[in-house]
């Protein structure tokens, strides 16, 4: 038996990501949208969009305790949002600060269906944005439609393991073991 856990792909999340960020990019006025995925070290980009200049690519990744995604995840109201990251107290210091050269910043966290955390979606762009309690519902509304992507990708992936071992006892009789993953929602039965 593999210790290793392997992590869905998440196809689906991609693809409607890309689309929905487009929208997302045009009703906040921003040039970035992206999704992280909250891995056990680091934030990696699972998807984005740069509408005019590419800020943020696909696959790009930071150490978790050196992201705007952690403050997003530890704020209780589980989002951060800020006109300009270069001055906030809390974001100015970061490394990723200095790097990607930021400004606006708005930021949710993004929970799968029974609550855990999954990552964040958030957009950025190099100019001082201020964003409004609708713009922040409006953010909020479209992770919860990636949450319900996020719970389909996951659903497909575990489906994939399932297997139907046929096993002959007699002439006539068989057991048919229902085989995949087991995980909190399907637990094992001894």
């Amino acid at each position: 038996m593999n210790s290793k856990k392997t992590i869905p792909v998440f196809y689906s999340l991609r693809s409607l990501s890309s689309k929905l960020f487009a929208l997302i990019s045009d009703q906040l006025n921003v040039n970035t949208a992206y999704v992280t995925r909250r891995g056990e070290t680091a934030m990696p980009v699972l998807s984005s969009f740069n509408k005019e200049e590419e800020i943020i690519p696909e696959g790009y990744s930071v150490e978790y305790g050196g992201t705007y995604c952690r403050l997003i995840i530890m704020n209780e109201g589980d989002v951060m949002h800020t006109s300009n990251l270069m001055t906030q107290a809390v974001t100015k210091e970061l490394e990723v600060t200095g790097q990607l050269n930021i400004k606006g910043f708005l930021g949710v966290t993004l929970k799968d269906l029974k609550g855990n955390v999954f990552g964040t979606l958030c957009v950025i762009d190099r100019e001082e944005r201020k964003f409004s309690e609708a713009d922040v519902a409006y953010l909020k509304s479209m992770a919860d439609i990636l949450s319900y992507v996020i719970e389909l990708d996951e659903t497909k992936y575990n489906m994939s393991f399932l297997s139907v071992p046929i096993i002959p006892i007699k002439n006539g009789i068989s057991i048919l073991t229902l085989q995949g993953i087991v995980d909190e929602d399907r637990p094992r039965v001894s």
